[in-house]
């Protein structure tokens, strides 16, 4: 199987994925023309100290003034090995301009998380302007290549500077890394100019392209092919890979076919698992992951599977399948802080131990900081994940207006998301015509939101497409007909989208 990066503009949406074969291993969906807060840069400004809270909110110019702990006026302790004293909240004043990045989205009723910590993740290496400090990421574990990228380290950074060696840098040559150092470097002190002649609040830096920060993050020598749907973004990969990424350059391709991307290559069914809580294994045993306020329960039951010997055998081996599954939905869905995995009892301690010894292997491959804690005497392993950005699949579900919030449907996004897929499937069929009926809300959003127009005028020009409202027809049911006939009749209900 070959693992593939997909990068896929549907409608006011861009989503990025990453899968091996048809099993999608990572998914991200955002907004094409929404801000992007994780690692933006801010002049903000102080506007309330709380001693007691030993934190300070600050005006960056969002919806919600930002959150900075005094734990955040230094990098993470846990990479200094508790070296540094943490600063006092009261070095702040109300009034006080200072330069903070985003860590955290906001979430509820809280606003961005902030750090006064300025850090940029290259392919390579983590660069860090405001801070003298130099390591190696901790999923590098052997110790002679640790030496040796720490010395490299040491002689490639800047002066009063930080450098972390990402785990991609077993690919790079020195020279690469120096490269990338130096550009990074260069973009700080093209920030720094701009803070200094902004005023505050105002985002001096902010985070680029989802396509490009896949590049960053996730793309490698593993990765066979980067697949691009949109050819604006497609001309821009293809630009950068000519000038910085030759081997890049070889792996991208632009995605031409008339289908929608996900179905085509066999990912559609992976991403509509994503709304569903109830997860099926293989074997017939399934998970059920449910999300609270404070953290997420995830169940392993046995479901079909009945095994070939003793029970305990059985419950050991859906664990273990549950356990990989496990590690895969935390990525795919983004669940991140505390996570408790009720798993199947199990008598034979060995069992217990090479359970725990598996999850670990599992979580290593996350990219994202995963902690587990450990089995309570209930039988129930917790397990912690760095949290920075939203979870998938908010994007894809909303609070339910037929049950006044106690549930949840899908999204106005994702209904559209549907339509486009089942409308690019009619129309490459060789239909001229389609006929929506669909419920009001979603069409008078498709039509305020000029939502398809894109694909309509660029792909299937010649073609009509009719909506038809229904007040009674739930927010995510629709039909679409399509017809051959240039004189087709509708009903005078129906309104011309193209």
């Amino acid at each position: 199987m070959s693992v593939n990066i997909y990068i896929d503009s549907c409608g006011s949406n861009l989503i990025g994925a990453v899968a091996d074969g048809t099993r999608l291993l990572e998914y991200r969906i955002e907004k094409q023309n929404q801000a992007v807060t994780i690692g933006s840069i801010y002049r903000g400004r102080v506007e309330n100290v709380l001693q007691g809270m030993q934190a300070a909110f600050v005006n960056v110019g969002l919806e919600r003034n930002g959150y900075l702990s005094a734990e955040d006026m230094l990098m993470d302790r846990s990479e200094l090995e508790g070296k540094v004293e943490i600063p006092s909240i009261l070095d702040l004043k109300v009034g006080d301009e200072i330069m903070v990045q985003a860590v955290k989205d906001p979430a509820g009723t809280k606003g961005v998380r902030l750090t006064t910590n300025i850090s940029f993740a290259g392919r390579y290496v983590v660069y860090m302007p405001t801070i003298d400090f130099v390591g190696v990421s901790r999923k590098i574990t052997d110790e002679k290549t640790r030496e040796s990228l720490m010395e490299t380290a040491k002689a490639l950074k800047p002066k009063k500077a930080g450098i972390i060696i990402r785990t991609a840098a077993l690919e790079a040559t020195k020279r690469e890394l120096h490269h990338e150092i130096k550009y990074l470097t260069k973009k700080f002190e093209g920030i720094t100019k701009l803070y200094k002649t902004s005023k505050a609040p105002y985002c001096v830096h902010e985070e680029g392209h989802l396509a490009f920060r896949m590049i960053r993050d996730v793309y490698g020598a593993h990765i066979d092919k980067f697949i691009v749907s949109d050819e604006d973004t497609y001309k821009k990969i293809r630009d950068y890979a000519s000038k910085a990424d030759k081997e890049l350059k070889g792996k991208l391709q632009l995605y031409d076919k008339k289908t929608d991307m996900f179905r085509y290559y066999g990912l559609e069914a992976d991403v509509e698992t994503l709304i569903d809580n109830k997860v099926n294994l293989e074997s017939g045993a399934y998970l059920i992951i449910d999300k609270t306020e404070a953290l997420t329960v995830i169940d392993v039951n046995t479901g079909g599977y009945t095994g070939k010997d003793s029970l305990e055998e059985t419950v050991f081996e859906t664990n273990l399948l549950a356990a990989e599954e496990i590690s895969r939905q935390l990525r795919l869905r983004n669940i991140s802080g505390i996570i408790i995995v009720d798993f199947i009892d199990m008598v034979d301690p060995e069992h217990r131990r090479k359970l725990l010894e598996v999850l670990k292997e599992a979580l290593d491959k996350d990219r994202e900081r995963c902690n587990v804690v450990g089995m309570t005497g209930l039988g129930l392993v917790e397990i912690t994940r760095k949290k920075r950005r939203r979870e998938s699949v908010s994007m894809m579900l909303k609070s339910c207006p037929y049950c006044q919030g106690t549930g949840q449907i899908q999204s106005n996004d994702y209904t559209v998301m549907r339509i486009r897929t089942e409308l690019l499937d009619l129309f490459a069929d060789g239909y001229d015509n389609a006929v929506i009926d669909l419920n009001a809300e979603i069409a008078d959003y498709i039509l305020t939101k000029n939502l398809l127009k894109k694909d309509l005028e660029k792909i299937y020009k010649n073609k009509r497409v009719y909506l038809i409202p229904h007040k009674t027809y739930h927010q995510h049911v629709f039909h679409i007909k399509g017809d051959n006939n240039k004189a087709m009749v509708v009903s005078d209900k129906a309104i011309l989208l193209y």
